[in-house]
């Protein structure tokens, strides 16, 4: 989590959780994590292996 929350440059303390699950894609085992801060939902998907993120997505909601 400590990579998906340096990437969008925001400590645990700023954010909730709604998810962080270690799971299979494409024959790779990944994090899946998505997390909230005010009203901007980020999702992240890392490599459990090398710790490289695969995919980051950052959203606002209103």
């Amino acid at each position: 989590m400590t990579i998906a929350l340096n990437k969008a440059g925001l400590s645990a303390s700023d954010v909730t959780f709604q998810k962080a699950m270690l799971e299979r894609d494409d024959g790779i085992m990944v994090y899946d994590i998505e997390f909230y801060n005010g009203y901007t939902e980020y999702e992240c998907t890392i490599n459990a292996s090398t710790g490289t993120i695969i995919e980051y997505d950052m959203d606002m909601n209103d």
